[in-house]
This record gives C-alpha cells, structure tokens and sequence, in this order.
C-alpha cells in the first residue's frame, strides 16, 4: 500500500512556493496519490452599522463569503500552480487564519501528508520562529514535509540521501517508518543521527551507550527491499547545528524527524 494516498499542498502564491509545489507533485505521481492544493485568505470585516457620530470603537463581523471572489482565487491557483506532468489536481480555498485551516481541511480530506513551504534563511531555527510553517508541523496529525524554498535545489536527481536524526523515542519511531518508507521506495540511502548535548558541568554521557542503540536501530531497518544499507552517525553538540552540518556534509536531500507537539514555552524549553 502507498505511504501517502491523498496529498495537501499549503499555497501561498509566493514563487518559491512552486518548488515546493513540484515536489508535491513528484510524489503524488510516484506514489497516485490525491492532490489537493489549498489557499487560506483572510476574510473580508465589514464595519457595523449604524455608526455613531464620536463613537470610540467600531466592532467588526466577517463579510458573508463572496463566491465570485473564490472562484477568480481558484483560477489564479490552476494558472500558478499547474503540474508539469499529467495529473489531476484539486484546488480548494477558505477563509481564516492559515494554519488553523490548514490543519482542519487535512483532517476533513484525510491527508496522509501536509506538504509547506517555510521562507525562513537559518534553517532548524527557523521553526523557533512562529511561522505558518511551524504552526502546522506542531499540530498536524500527519507526516509534514516542510520545504525550505529560500534557497533553490541544486539538482533536480529527486531524493538520493535522507536524513533521520533520532532521539530513540516513539515519535522519532514514528518518523523513522515514513523515512524508511521514502528510501524503500526512491532508492536513497538513509542514514540515521544521534545527537547528544555537550554540557561541561554534566556528568559525561558514555557515547558507546548511543552508538549500541544506534547499531540495533540499524539492524532493525536494514532490509533486502532496501537499495542502499543504512547508515548511522553519532555526533555530541547543539542538535539543530550538527543537524544542518550533517546534512550539508551527506548532501542531504530530505530531513525526516518527530515534533513531540508541545506548544508554548515548554515546546521551545
């Protein structure tokens, strides 16, 4: 059975969007899978009435959705985001606050997968930012493939490494079913990261505890049906940096890794 059966494309109209929008794409055609493009617009406020002449304050109620207006935004959608291959693709919009949207038609639609484009330039640190982006990866209850489209891809080979930083919990189990699955299926190597913290005032972690759990997480996702063994690294620092070194190192295509979905303060603690 494919790994994503209906596919949701968060639109923004922003050009680079569109790369992540062809990725969306090369993955519903690779795996026939439903796309759905979705824009969410802010609604439309219409003032009161009457208004009083020295009235301090004017309360404002949402405009009754305008069809015409909906429509022109779904025939903008088709012209700007057209696939390059043959398929056959959804374009729905609604009105609101983007992520909250988002995250309700991919419940209403069933995805399996959110894909989103994220214009942060630092990227892990990005996500510290608040961001539409982030707001979804936090509260989505699939898979979401945040694509940082700042920055073009350098080739167009499709995905030939991924990267799976883990920290051995049942989230990061999780992600790492939907890594192996993607590997599995485009034929990249996979290759799995621990990252411990360095703190001098700690007591010392014993890095053969991390790299023994990393061997038999290893031989636990090997398999025959695998283009490529699978491949660990241990590294000790600040996980966000080692993750976007190892990542350029291993000229990374795709990061997959488990959000525990805490908000707030305790999310960024």
């Amino acid at each position: 059975m494919s790994l994503f059966r209906t596919i949701l494309f968060a639109a923004d109209f922003s050009e680079d969007s569109k790369e992540a929008f062809r990725v969306a794409c090369s993955l519903a055609v690779e795996k026939e899978a439903r796309l759905i493009v979705f824009h969410v617009t802010l609604p439309t406020l219409v003032a009161e009435e009457p208004v009083y002449k020295g009235q301090r304050s004017v309360h404002f109620t949402n405009a009754r959705r305008d069809e015409i207006r909906h429509e022109s935004l779904r025939e903008k959608m088709r012209e700007f985001y057209c696939p390059a291959h043959r398929l056959t693709v959804e374009y729905r919009t609604n009105e609101g606050l983007a992520a909250e949207e988002i995250l309700r038609k991919a419940d209403e639609v069933g995805a399996d997968l959110i894909v989103v484009g994220t214009h942060g330039s630092t990227g892990l640190r990005h996500l510290l930012a608040g961001s539409v982006a982030t707001a979804v990866i936090r509260g989505a209850h699939c898979p979401v493939l945040a694509m940082r489209t700042h920055d073009r891809l350098k080739h167009t080979e499709g995905i030939r490494v991924i990267l799976h930083p883990t920290d051995f919990s049942d989230v990061s189990e999780a992600a790492l079913h939907v890594a192996r699955s993607l590997a599995r299926d485009a034929g990249a190597r996979l290759v799995i990261l621990h990252v411990y913290p360095f703190n001098e005032l700690a007591v010392p972690e014993d890095p053969r505890d991390f790299r023994a759990a990393l061997e038999q997480l290893r031989e636990r996702t090997d398999g025959p049906d695998l283009k490529h063994p699978v491949e660990t690294r241990l590294s000790k620092g600040d996980a966000a940096d080692v993750i976007l070194g190892i990542a350029g190192e291993i000229n990374c295509d795709l990061i997959v890794m488990g959000t525990h979905g805490r908000t707030g303060l305790r999310r960024l603690l």
